[in-house]
């Protein structure tokens, strides 16, 4: 997996707030509960646009890395463009395909 692509001032920002998360951590009373919430933070920032991304653009019953049948519960939509999350362009893939699990089309 390849680094994001950050621009000097991203870059300089996420420098800077990941000094401010480790100190938090190190001075909390509770250092894995304010972990666990900076990251459900993060997550749903991360998600946002998710549930209409899938309206966009829904299961076709494939894994688009293989071309092969997948079964919904195992399906995952993938963000081509990590820069741009699900605002960018999408792919429905099995969970091995999109490095989230186990589940795989057979291929992948």
């Amino acid at each position: 997996m390849t680094a994001l692509k950050l621009d000097q001032h991203d870059k300089g920002l996420t420098e800077c707030i990941q000094g401010q998360i480790k100190e938090a951590i190190v001075s909390a009373h509770n250092p894995v509960a304010v972990a666990k919430r900076i990251g459900v933070i993060a997550t749903k920032h991360r998600n946002k646009g998710r549930i209409s991304a899938k309206k966009r653009y829904p299961f076709k019953g494939i894994c688009e890395n293989s071309g092969l049948p997948i079964d919904k519960s195992i399906a995952s939509l993938d963000e081509v463009e990590p820069e741009k999350g699900y605002s960018g362009i999408l792919r429905w893939v099995c969970q091995k395909a999109n490095n989230s699990g186990l589940g795989t089309c057979g291929k992948c």
